[in-house]
C-alpha cells in the first residue's frame, strides 16, 4: 500500500491541487486508444398498425371494448420548442425534457406523461432494469429513455428533489445498458453538460470504456472546481501515471490513502503496480469500475474472475473484450454481453473463434458441449460448425447447439449467433429431419421468406411420414405472428391442429403452452373460439409456477387504457424486469401485449408475442 510522505496532510493537499491544476493548465498529449468495438445498434423506427381484430372463428369478430388503436401523438421536430423548451428569460432548455427521438425517428411523443405524476416518473425510471435480454424491451427501454417529452410539474411540491435529476438517471440507464452511442446523442443535447460533475463523470466513464483514455485525461483536465471531489482525485493520479509523472501520482494517491481514507483497496493496489512496479495480483474484484478496468488494462493485470458478477452490461462488455482477462473470463463476459445487447453476435462469433481447441475436441465436440455447459463448451460447438463441410455434420451441429440452447433458456441468442451459418444452408430433402428446428429458428427471428422452405420440406414428407405433419402444424403459430402467405386459410382449423400437435409433443407441459398461445391470440385482439379453450380445459396440467406482479400488471393496463404511452411502457418494463418473455411470466406476457395495442405500437405487440412464442416453443 502506498504510504504518505511526511509532508502534513495539508501541505500534501495544497500540492496535490496544484499538481491538477498545472495539469489543467499545460496538459501533455495524449495519443486516444483506437476503440477496439463499435456500440450497437440502438432505437429503430416503429411503424403503426390499426387494423382491426383478425377472425379465427367463423362468428363475426368482436373488438375488445376498451381497446384503442390510435397511434401516437405525432409532431415535428420544431415542435420540440414548443413541447419540451420552457422559455425562462433566456430562452433556457429544461434538461431533463430534452431527447435525441422524436415522433418521426421512434420517440414515444412529447406527451408521453401526460396524465402522469411527476412523482410517479421520478419513482419508476430508476427501477428500469439495466440488463434487458428481450430485444424487444431493450429497445423500448432505449426509446423511453431517449424520447424527448414535456414532464409534468410537481403537483404538491414546488422544490425539486435532492437526488439525481432525471436527465442523470436516464443517462446512468442508457451507458449501464452499454448503449454508448445513444448516451453520447443524448449528452450532445443536455444544457450545462460542462458544468455538471455527474454529466462529466458519465462523459470520463463513457472514454474509459471506449479504452479511450486520452479524451478521458482531457475531462480530468477541465474539472475544475469538481477536483476535490474523491471520483476525480482516482481519475486525475491514473491520468499522472499516463503522463510519465509517476511522483505527482505516487503523491497523489498517498493523499488519497492517508487523508481521505478511502476504501478502494484495489484501486491502490493497481496504482501500486503502475508507480512503484509492485506486482501483487489482484485476486478479487466483484464490482469492477470503469476506472479499475482501464488501470487494470493499462497495468496489464490479469481481471479477476469474479468481476463477471458485476451487473452492467457495459462493465460485462468491457471485460469481453478486454485482452488482460482469461480466455474463459472473457467468453462468459461476451455471452453475458451479448444476451443484453452491449455486444454484437459478430463480436462474440469472434470471441469465440479466439478459442483454441485441438481436431480431437472439434471431432467430438457434440458429446463435449453436451457435457460441459459452460462458454467454453458453446465456443468449442461452434467452432465445430464453421468447420464442417457436409450439409448433414452442419445440420448436425447446429440441431444440437439449438437443443443445448434451449434447455439452458439461450434460444434466441443461439439462433441469432447461428443465422449467418444457418442461411448458408438450404433447404434439401435429405434433412427433413432438420427442417423443423430450422423453420423454428427462421420464424422466430422473423424472417419467413427463409422458413417456407423448410415447411415445404415438412408438408411434402408428412404422407410418408406423420412425425413431420405434426411438426409442421406445431409451427402454425410462429407462422401466423410472422408470415402473412397462408392469411386465406381456415383459421380456425389451423389453431385446433396446433393445439393437437402440442398436445402431443409436449405432453403435461401442453396447458401451460396452450394457455400462453391463446392468451397472445387475445392480446392481439384476436377473437378465440371455445373450442380451443376447451381443448386446453381438457388436459391434465403440471404444477407451474407464475411470476409477475398483479399490481402492476393492472396498473400497466389502466395506464394503456388512459393512453398514458410512458406509463404504460415503463410499469411493462419494471414488470418484466429484465427477464424475457417465458412461460412462467406468460400472464405478463399477454397483459404487456394487449397494452402495447392500446397504446398504438402495433408492431412492437406483435414483436414480444413472437418472442415468448419462440422462447416457449409455441
Amino acid at each position: 500500500m502506498i504510504r504518505a510522505s511526511r509532508v502534513s496532510a495539508f501541505a500534501l493537499f495544497g500540492v496535490f491541487l496544484a499538481s491538477g491544476v498545472a495539469l489543467a493548465q499545460a496538459p501533455t498529449p495524449l495519443r486516444p486508444a483506437v476503440q477496439t468495438d463499435a456500440a450497437p445498434n440502438d432505437a429503430q423506427t416503429p411503424t403503426s398498425i390499426t387494423a382491426g381484430p383478425l377472425r379465427l372463428t367463423p362468428k363475426i369478430s368482436r373488438p375488445l371494448a376498451t381497446e384503442r388503436t390510435e397511434a401516437p401523438s405525432g409532431g415535428t421536430a420544431a415542435s420540440l420548442s414548443r413541447s419540451v423548451i420552457q422559455v425562462q428569460g433566456l430562452t433556457e432548455i429544461d434538461p431533463n425534457s430534452v431527447g435525441s427521438l422524436t415522433p418521426e425517428n421512434g420517440g414515444l411523443g412529447f406527451d408521453m406523461w401526460r396524465g402522469t405524476p411527476r412523482r410517479l416518473i421520478e419513482r419508476l425510471i430508476p427501477e428500469l432494469p439495466d440488463a434487458v435480454r428481450s430485444p424487444l424491451l431493450r429497445d423500448l427501454t432505449k426509446r423511453l429513455l431517449l424520447s424527448a417529452a414535456t414532464l409534468p410539474a410537481w403537483e404538491d411540491n414546488p422544490a425539486e428533489p435532492t437526488g439525481p435529476s432525471l436527465i442523470v438517471t436516464r443517462l446512468r440507464k442508457l451507458q449501464a445498458m452499454g448503449a454508448f452511442k445513444d448516451a453520447r446523442e443524448l449528452t450532445e443535447l443536455t444544457p450545462k453538460r460542462m458544468q455538471d460533475p455527474t454529466l462529466l463523470q458519465l462523459q470520463a466513464d463513457d472514454r474509459l470504456l471506449a479504452n479511450d483514455y486520452g479524451n478521458a485525461c482531457q475531462i480530468v483536465d477541465g474539472a475544475g472546481d469538481h477536483l476535490a471531489r474523491l471520483y476525480w482525485q482516482q481519475l486525475l493520479v491514473f491520468c499522472q501515471t499516463l503522463r510519465g509523472d509517476r511522483e505527482g501520482a505516487t503523491l497523489g494517491a498517498g493523499l488519497l490513502a492517508e487523508t481521505l481514507g478511502s476504501t478502494d483497496a484495489a484501486y491502490f493496489k493497481l496504482i501500486d503496480r503502475l508507480t512503484l512496479g509492485i506486482e501483487e495480483p489482484l485476486l478479487s474484484l466483484p464490482k469492477p469500475s470503469a476506472l479499475h478496468l482501464a488501470v487494470m488494462r493499462t497495468a496489464q493485470i490479469t481481471i479477476p474472475d469474479d468481476a463477471l458478477s458485476a451487473p452492467h452490461p457495459s462493465i460485462l462488455r468491457a471485460i469481453g473484450i478486454s485482452p488482460n482477462a482469461r480466455l474463459e473470463t472473457r467468453l462468459a463476459a461476451a455471452e453475458a454481453a451479448a444476451d443484453t445487447g452491449a455486444l454484437t453476435t459478430e463480436r462474440l462469433a469472434e470471441i469465440y473463434m479466439a478459442e483454441k481447441h485441438d481436431p480431437v475436441e472439434l471431432n467430438n465436440a457434440l458429446s463435449l458441449a453436451a457435457a460441459n455447459r459452460s462458454p467454453r463448451g458453446r465456443a468449442l460447438l461452434f467452432q465445430a460448425a464453421q468447420v464442417e463441410s457436409a450439409a448433414m455434420a452442419r445440420a448436425t451441429v447446429y440441431s444440437k447447439a439449438f437443443e443445448l440452447a434451449k434447455e439452458d433458456g439461450r434460444y434466441r441468442a443461439a439462433i441469432d449467433l447461428y443465422r449467418p451459418l444457418l442461411a448458408k444452408l438450404g433447404p434439401i430433402g435429405e434433412l427433413s429431419w432438420f427442417a423443423a428446428d430450422a423453420a423454428r429458428a427462421f420464424y422466430s427471428l422473423d424472417r419467413p421468406l427463409p422458413a417456407r422452405g423448410w415447411m415445404e420440406i415438412l408438408r411434402l414428407g408428412a404422407d410418408r411420414n406423420p412425425d413431420l405433419g405434426v411438426a409442421r402444424d406445431a409451427l402454425w403459430l410462429l407462422r401466423f405472428l410472422t408470415d402473412s402467405v397462408g392469411a386465406d386459410e381456415d383459421l380456425e382449423t389451423e389453431l385446433l391442429n396446433w393445439l393437437a400437435a402440442n398436445r402431443q409433443k409436449s405432453g403435461s407441459r401442453f396447458v401451460g403452452i396452450g394457455t400462453a398461445g391463446l392468451m397472445l391470440l387475445e392480446g392481439l385482439g384476436h377473437e378465440v373460439p371455445d373450442a380451443a379453450w376447451w381443448r386446453v380445459l381438457d388436459a391434465s396440467a403440471e404444477p407451474r409456477t407464475s411470476k409477475g406482479d398483479n399490481r402492476l400488471r393492472l396498473a400497466m393496463l389502466r395506464a394503456a387504457e388512459a393512453n398514458r404511452r410512458g406509463e404504460t411502457i415503463t410499469l411493462l418494463l419494471v414488470a418484466f424486469g429484465g427477464e424475457t418473455p417465458d412461460i412462467e411470466n406468460a400472464e405478463t406476457t399477454a397483459a404487456a401485449v394487449r397494452a402495447l395495442r392500446l397504446i398504438g405500437l402495433e408492431p412492437e405487440a406483435r414483436e414480444l408475442a413472437l418472442e415468448l412464442a419462440a422462447t416457449i416453443g409455441l
